[in-house]
């Protein structure tokens, strides 16, 4: 599958970066938010070496049991 790179999203995310407002990303299903939310952490990591990130796709059947928010903070904690 060739992925299409959305270097105009990445760089306004990337300017919002630091601000205190919360950034949410919409979009139609499958438009490539989660790889535009990868981007980002790639992003990060090169930013930083000490960075602390979780990303849970829940449409990955690996955080299947995740369903509820106990199930997330207890995630969390552990990672």
């Amino acid at each position: 599958m060739k992925i299409i790179t959305r270097r105009k999203y990445l760089d306004r995310i990337i300017e919002l970066n630091g601000t205190p407002d919360i950034k949410i990303i919409t979009g139609i299903r499958r438009s490539g938010k989660s790889k535009l939310m990868q981007a980002y952490i790639e992003y990060l990591k090169t930013q930083s070496e000490n960075i602390n990130i979780i990303f849970v796709d829940f449409m990955d059947l690996a955080y299947e049991e995740i369903k509820e928010y106990h199930a997330l903070h207890s995630y969390v904690e552990e990672n």
